[in-house]
């Protein structure tokens, strides 16, 4: 999993945009993806930003209603998964 900085035009304040994120198969419903998530979290809110971005495959249903119970908003028309505000908070001290 790689995450890097993300300027924001629609928030006040940045974030993170994650790529790559992969759990292999083996390793799913483990919480492995949540440790990892959970990780990001707390270093975005740690440093002030206010979101988290990713983007997911409207095929993989298994991950997009992963995202959708930790609290993430999907942007139908372009597949970003989104962290803020409450949310972030309380991901970040899961």
């Amino acid at each position: 999993m790689g995450y890097f900085f993300l300027p924001s035009a629609e928030l006040a304040n940045p974030g993170f945009y994650i790529e790559d994120l992969f759990v292999r198969q083996c390793y799913r419903r483990k919480g492995l993806g949540k440790m990892l998530l959970s990780s990001v979290a707390k270093q975005a809110v740690k440093v002030g930003y206010g979101k988290l971005d990713w983007l997911v495959l409207d095929w993989n249903v298994n991950a997009i209603r992963f995202y959708e119970e930790m609290g993430a908003k999907m942007l139908r028309e372009w597949r970003i998964c989104r962290l803020t505000g409450d949310a972030l908070s309380a991901y970040a001290n899961a």
